[in-house]
């Protein structure tokens, strides 16, 4: 138990030394974590920028159909989104854009 004890210890105040397989063992544990963790564990269930859709990548659409199309668009691409509020937004160029807020 005293064992037990003493290598949790040395673990938590990363007590090895360098070039020892202890602390070779533990750096591949840490880039094992970080490589191989999937990304949806890092990412903020609560979105403050909107999401930019293109007018030219959904086509035309009515104004009483546009956060259906843009829903419809958004989960080809793989993303569900619960949409708050949808602004339209032109740039100097004239393009059209769309805003999608998330709720």
């Amino acid at each position: 138990m005293k064992i037990i004890l003493s290598t949790l210890k040395k673990i938590l105040f990363w007590s090895y030394d360098r070039g020892s397989w202890q602390y070779d063992v533990m750096c591949v544990l840490i880039l094992a974590f970080i490589f191989l963790s999937p990304n949806h564990i890092f990412q903020s269930r609560i979105s403050a920028a909107p999401i930019i859709v293109s007018a030219a990548e959904i086509g035309p659409v009515d104004t009483d159909g546009l956060e259906q199309t843009i829903r419809d668009y958004l989960e080809r691409q793989g993303r569900a989104v619960k949409i708050a509020r949808v602004e339209k937004a032109e740039d100097s160029s004239g393009k059209t854009s769309y805003l999608v807020y998330q709720k």
